[in-house]
């Protein structure tokens, strides 16, 4: 096929068809090359709120705010375009009513045959709609930035862009934190995780996470973020970033935790409460099923406490179990997984992990012995006419025929039947209950 074949009108439309289809499905004004308006079809009538007769003669000016034609950048505009040079960009334009639109636009110079502008055409789309959901889009972003940390991230966890407020968080400046990477700033034992390696690559595949994450800042401080992954899709769905919205919570964290720990204690002496002593007793006993060693118990009691506060007042009495509190954790000292509750009025507990029959008896006889040794006045205790204890003490050990057969009811239920003994005997002493299992029955003490 020639040439003169292929530009015949055989094979292109007649010129006017092709301007017909054009105008038909575009915004198209010509101009002069001062920018009278020569022609405007009715796409761009009707975009910009005019009629024919009120804009051919016009200047283009007629679309702009004044703060756009009052400039040296809109003369140097005409200027190209009188020069010959093509201009396409979004413009923002003004309808006869005043509403603000924007414009996809292209500003074409016809050229005469000496190369010179003869005419300008312009062929626009309304981009307006796009425009405002653009702008709505980063006004939300840029409130969320305002008051969320926020930081992006390739596909590989390199930082591209991160906020202030994220950088704050983490006690750096900005430009510190463009370029690393996001494992710089996750606990060694994370990154080193096949969990670690899932999670970037579910990221990958274009899964959202969020959870409560610790985080290194700077100097090696750790902190909590409740913080979202949100992976970026472009036009074929496929992730591109990671924008990361996070908040700081090591605060709440905290506070939570040391709640959480006050919920544990016992206002009065400082020491493990009840609850405690039996979240922590259960998780001992599980241990202890597991092979984790022989496990012992104290079970104590002040002799004849009713009497004390009786004769003294619960002020004084409140005070005498502060001091025994504090003689009980002086004797484990030593014993660092042992554990000293208040187990109910003026009962305590010493819970003792990996500590055999012979080790017991030492350490509950140094409890008893510390508390006689504080000389606390007590007229009413018969047995010494001061504040003294008795102790009740049980060890179990795990062997073939036991194994899944022990609670950590068995354990309390020996020590405090050895303490009634030690109480039957006369008061501050020491009865071991043995080296018992759930099968071995200890013997009845008569109360």
């Amino acid at each position: 096929m020639t040439n003169a074949k292929l530009f015949s009108n055989e094979i292109i439309p007649d010129r006017d068809l092709l301007w017909s289809a054009l105008s038909r499905s575009t915004a198209m004004v010509e101009f002069s090359t001062d920018g009278r308006i020569i022609f405007a079809n009715p796409n761009f009538l009707k975009l910009m709120q005019y009629s024919e007769e009120e804009v051919i003669g016009q200047h283009h000016r007629i679309f702009l705010r004044p703060e756009d034609r009052d400039n040296l950048q809109y003369q140097a505009f005409w200027e190209l375009l009188k020069a010959g040079e093509f201009i396409r960009r979004d413009f923002r334009r003004v309808t006869k009513g005043g509403r603000e639109v924007w414009l996809q636009a292209s500003y074409n110079p016809i050229l005469s045959r000496d190369g010179k502008a003869h005419t300008i055409l312009k062929l626009a789309t309304d981009i307006t709609a796009e425009k405002q959901r653009a702008a709505n889009h980063e006004s939300t972003l840029q409130a969320i930035s305002r008051s969320t940390a926020m930081i992006e991230f390739a596909m590989n966890g390199t930082i591209l862009s991160v906020n202030a407020n994220f950088a704050a968080i983490m006690g750096y400046e900005v430009q510190e934190l463009l370029g690393r990477n996001h494992r710089d700033f996750v606990p060694p034992e994370i990154v080193n995780s096949s969990a670690y390696t899932n999670f970037w690559n579910r990221l990958r595949t274009g899964e959202f996470a969020q959870a409560e994450f610790p985080r290194i800042a700077k100097n090696g401080r750790i902190i909590w973020l409740q913080a979202s992954y949100n992976p970026i899709l472009d036009a074929s769905g496929q992730p591109t970033t990671v924008m990361k919205i996070a908040t700081d919570i090591t605060a709440r964290l905290t506070q939570n935790a040391k709640a959480e720990r006050l919920a544990l204690l016992d206002q009065l002496t400082g020491i493990s409460n009840r609850r405690g002593f039996d979240l922590a007793l259960s998780a001992t006993m599980s241990e202890f099923v597991c092979g984790a060693g022989p496990l012992s118990l104290l079970m104590l009691d002040v002799d004849h406490f009713k009497t004390f506060n009786d004769n003294y007042g619960h002020q004084v009495g409140d005070r005498c179990l502060q001091v025994v509190a504090k003689a009980i954790e002086l004797a484990v000292y030593d014993r660092p997984n042992s554990l000293v509750a208040r187990y109910g009025g003026e009962e305590f507990a010493v819970l003792l992990p990996g500590t055999d029959l012979a080790e017991t008896a030492e350490i509950a006889e140094a409890v008893r012995a510390g508390i006689a040794s504080l000389r606390i006045t007590h007229s009413g205790n018969p047995s010494g006419q001061s504040v003294t204890a008795s102790i009740g003490s049980a060890t179990l050990r795990l062997d073939e025929e036991t194994s899944g057969s022990i609670g950590s009811r068995d354990l309390v239920e020996l020590a405090d039947k050895a303490l009634y003994a030690a109480k039957h005997q006369g008061r501050n002493r020491v009865v071991d209950a043995g080296e018992r299992t759930r099968d071995n029955a200890f013997f009845a003490f008569p109360l």
